[in-house]
């Protein structure tokens, strides 16, 4: 790849960076091009959409949750990884803008990133088998259902997150664990 190309690709993923952490994670490509100073065509090589635009910037925090899901497998207590990964997943989803539509989407334009989450869903089946979860769940439910108290904390006024985080990430664990009612 040409220099000039790859510092123009490295522009424009920078600027699509910034404007899906600014929450924009609806940005047209006419105006990505414009702040990053190239031509149109330029952007709609690397992103032919909006869509592919917003899954390459969150791409990267679908491996880190990947990471996170692989070391709370290693724990030597399942439940206490179950909830640890449960916490950092939540945690990253409501800190990286347009994470949970990526989640939530079963369709995917980028091949890396649908790989990744095939990852991801196969790491949390292991964590929530070892942690014998009450029903037991998929990984791919597993996720929905974290995208929905995703939606859920979202709800709340921001200085009272944390405290439904916490409390959402309580009663989802403790049901997980509880086993079946009698």
């Amino acid at each position: 790849m040409r220099a000039d190309v790859a510092r123009n690709n490295q522009k424009i993923f920078e600027k699509a960076r910034e404007a899906v952490a600014a929450g924009e994670t609806d940005l047209k490509l006419n105006e990505l091009a414009r702040r990053a100073g190239v031509g149109v065509g330029t952007v709609y090589r690397l992103y032919p959409t909006p869509r592919a635009m917003l899954e390459a910037v969150v791409e990267e925090a679908v491996t880190d949750l990947n990471r996170v899901a692989a070391e709370a497998a290693l724990g030597p207590d399942p439940r206490r990884a179950l909830g640890e990964f449960l916490r950092a997943a939540l945690t990253a989803a409501l800190e990286q803008p347009g994470l949970f539509d990526v989640l939530i989407t079963v369709e995917d334009e980028r091949e890396s990133l649908r790989q990744a989450k095939g990852e991801l869903v196969a790491t949390t089946e292991q964590l929530l088998e070892r942690a014998r979860t009450e029903p037991p769940l998929t990984g791919e439910n597993m996720l929905k259902l974290l995208c929905g108290l995703i939606h859920a904390i979202s709800e709340h006024p921001a200085d009272r997150r944390q405290a439904a985080a916490d409390a959402y990430l309580r009663l989802l664990q403790n049901g997980l664990v509880a086993g079946p009612a009698t």
